[in-house]
């Protein structure tokens, strides 16, 4: 980064300076931004993103879609699912497990920008 720049800056720079087609990148709340999504599809690329409640409804929308998807079994959507357990040998145990969904014209909807 430049010295004068931040994250809020820079982030927005990063998909046109990598060669990121066919990955998947993270990023942390602070890059939940439009503009740095469409870069990183148009790159070739998906993304991660990490939602924190200070987004307005944007988190709790989110939510509510994967409670109410889990509950029907995710029938009404597509769903991409993985899981791992950690410490299986011991007593201490953790399953930790991911459901992605590529289809979210209804985020689009409820939240244009």
């Amino acid at each position: 980064m430049d010295e004068k720049s931040n994250e809020i800056t820079a982030i927005p720079e990063l998909p046109e300076l990598l060669a990121i087609k066919g990955a998947i990148g993270t990023i942390d709340a602070m890059g939940c931004q439009t503009r740095i999504a469409e870069k990183i599809v148009d790159k070739g690329a998906d993304y991660v993103v990490g939602l924190k409640g200070n987004q307005g409804s944007l988190r709790d929308d989110v939510e509510l879609m994967f409670t109410e998807q889990t509950a029907r079994g995710f029938a009404d959507v597509a769903v991409a699912k993985a899981s791992s357990v950690d410490g299986d040998h011991g007593p201490h145990r953790d399953t930790r497990g991911v459901h992605a969904v590529e289809d979210i014209a209804w985020l689009r909807e409820r939240h244009p920008d």
